[in-house]
C-alpha cells in the first residue's frame, strides 16, 4: 500500500457488521469506526455536511484516523479531512442539519451604539 490510499482492508473492515442501523453500529460497537465501516459495508449513499456548509454526496469508499474517501455516482473520489466534517447523515433521512455557526450567521448581529458626542 503506498501513501496515497487508505487502508481499507483493516481487520475492522474485513469482520462482518450484524447492525441493521447507523445508530446500532455507533452506539454497539466501537463508536466512529464500527459506524464508518459498517456504512462502506452496506454501500448506503451518504450526506456528508463540512464545517463550511458544504453539502457532499456519495458511498464512504474507506477511512482511516483523519480523512474519509467518498465516492460519488459518476464514480469520482474525494479525499475529506475528517477534522472539517461537520454531520454525516444517511442521504435522504435529514435536511441539513444545524450548523455550528447559524447563530452567529444568521441570529446575531452586532449591535453598534453611537451616540452623539455633543
Amino acid at each position: 500500500m503506498t501513501d496515497n490510499q487508505i487502508d481499507t482492508q483493516n481487520s475492522e473492515n474485513t469482520e462482518k457488521l450484524n447492525y441493521k442501523t447507523l445508530e446500532q453500529a455507533f452506539s454497539l460497537g466501537n463508536g466512529q469506526n464500527t459506524a464508518l465501516n459498517w456504512l462502506m459495508e452496506t454501500k448506503q449513499t451518504v450526506s456528508v455536511f463540512l464545517v463550511s456548509g458544504i453539502k457532499l454526496e456519495g458511498v464512504i469508499s474507506g477511512h482511516d484516523q483523519y480523512s474519509m474517501a467518498l465516492t460519488d455516482a459518476s464514480g469520482n473520489q474525494q479525499l475529506i479531512y475528517k477534522a472539517k466534517i461537520s454531520t454525516i447523515t444517511i442521504a435522504g433521512s435529514a435536511e441539513k442539519p444545524a450548523h455550528r455557526n447559524n447563530f452567529r450567521q444568521n441570529n446575531h448581529k452586532p449591535q453598534r451604539n453611537y451616540q452623539n458626542q455633543n
